[in-house]
């Protein structure tokens, strides 16, 4: 198991930019558990929680086929066990979710039966920044562990345990929507940033998905005790939110927009790109390339193969084995390729070593080191293209930031105004409830959502 976690942990590195596991403790190690979470991206799901979580889960497709196979699954959990089941598959209300909800809850209920330390449940929460978009950020939230009440039937459970997922996966609607929720977070995270400059005006991803609850739990809150001010501001905010969208800025853009915009800063912003992605065309992104795109396509191609046959559980569960088969192989193989290019005498880059320094280098070693460091390499690739292309990124978004805070047809100030009132507003409501993260506050009970127990200072 431990060569198996080594190599899901070398595909998180070339899969993501930024990954963190938020209250990782809260997992226990004196008896089993059953996790649940829900399916925001099948493509990663699985391979993130058998990874990051560092456990060794129980091996579980999400339905259970027989008696048999639901005592085995509830006697390794009694025995001190975790497994993973993504409850909330296609749909939150499609019979097959309902279905492998039940699931979950029959190995609880079985488990706590035959154990001597009873089992908890601990909801999951998979937060991606853009969950289909290639080599984004995540954070897996591990929410308290619950001991569920006794004498519970099987489809109350299944109940508490869709409303429990909802609360760790922030998952809402409408003005809750996850998007623009996200975008309230900037506006409040700047207005404390101006009330304390020693603050980072850009959060890590981990940081930022409190920040969101924290939203979620006062915006949810408002709406019940205060509904006509909470409509106000809500309708105040999206005004605002589109017009720096048709813009193209986001709220945190026009906190960093300098004092002074002048040629300096523009020109400076050029060279910074032109220098970052000057690197991109290297040695390291067409390593990272050919290790890691075509693997990455095979695994997602399973979509098409499986969609008609399997639930997204078992999908997800397939994928997860493809990737630590294929993945292996084809750094092998490129790694191979490597060797012989760099080592054959009519090898075609040849050509290039007098305007390369690594490949000069390569050229001077001999097979039996050029391969294990291919072999080495090839992973590693990866992970290095990502802190290049994110450098890049920054860079060039950036020199159009700098585009746009120079267009004088903007009215600026008035942008910075509004965002400012608002910010304020929101930043005050905060300030006078007892949140998520804030030292005196107490979870809710099982089943009920953050808001309920938010309140007033």
């Amino acid at each position: 198991m431990g060569v198996i976690r080594w190599l899901g942990k070398r595909l998180m590195t070339t899969l993501f930019r930024e990954l963190h596991v938020i209250d990782r403790d809260n997992i226990p190690d004196d008896r089993g558990a059953v996790l649940v979470s829900w399916h925001p991206c099948a493509m990663y799901d699985q391979i993130l929680t058998q990874t990051s979580l560092n456990l060794d889960l129980i091996d579980f497709d999400g339905l259970i086929d027989s008696e048999e196979e639901l005592e085995s699954i509830a006697k390794a959990v009694a025995n001190g066990g975790k497994v993973m089941v993504f409850p909330e598959g296609e749909t939150h209300d499609s019979p097959q979710s309902v279905e492998v909800r039940d699931c979950a809850s029959k190995i609880l209920l079985r488990s706590r039966e035959i154990a001597d330390l009873e089992p908890v449940l601990v909801p999951i929460g998979i937060h991606y920044s853009e969950r289909y978009r290639f080599r984004e950020r995540v954070a897996i939230t591990v929410e308290r562990p619950a001991i569920v009440p006794d004498e519970i039937e099987v489809e109350d459970l299944s109940e508490l345990i869709s409303k429990e997922i909802s609360r760790a996966s922030q998952s809402r609607s409408t003005w809750q929507e996850r998007r623009l929720i996200w975008n309230v977070r900037s506006i409040v995270h700047a207005e404390r940033v101006r009330r304390n400059p020693d603050l980072e005006l850009r959060t890590t991803f981990d940081v930022g998905v409190l920040q969101a609850r924290r939203v979620r739990a006062a915006w949810e809150w408002l709406s019940q005790n205060d509904s006509e001010k909470c409509l106000q501001l809500e309708e105040e905010t999206k005004s605002h939110l589109k017009k720096l969208k048709d813009i193209g800025l986001k709220p945190r853009h026009l906190d960093a927009r300098p004092n002074m915009i002048g040629m300096k800063g523009l020109l400076k912003s050029v060279w910074w790109t032109l220098f970052a992605w000057s690197f991109m065309l290297g040695f390291v992104t067409w390593s990272a390339i050919i290790g890691s795109i075509p693997p990455y396509l095979v695994v997602k191609s399973t979509d098409k193969f499986f969609a008609e046959k399997l639930s997204v559980s078992e999908i997800g569960q397939k994928k997860y084995h493809i990737a630590l088969i294929i993945y292996p192989i084809w750094w092998l193989i490129s790694a191979l390729g490597f060797t012989w290019v760099l080592i054959g005498d009519a090898s075609p880059l040849h050509v290039f070593e007098k305007y390369s320094l690594t490949l000069a280098f390569l050229f001077s070693l001999p097979s039996y080191v050029v391969f294990p460091l291919m072999l080495w390499w090839m992973p590693t690739a990866g992970k290095l293209q990502i802190k290049l292309y994110t450098r890049g990124t920054i860079a060039w978004r950036r020199l159009k930031l700098w585009v746009i805070w120079r267009n004088p047809k903007f009215d600026w100030d008035r942008l910075i105004s509004t965002q400012n009132k608002i910010a304020e507003k929101l930043t005050n409501i905060g300030n006078s409830l007892i949140l998520p993260g804030d030292a005196d506050w107490v979870d809710p009970d099982l089943g009920l959502e953050d808001w309920t127990r938010v309140f007033e200072r």
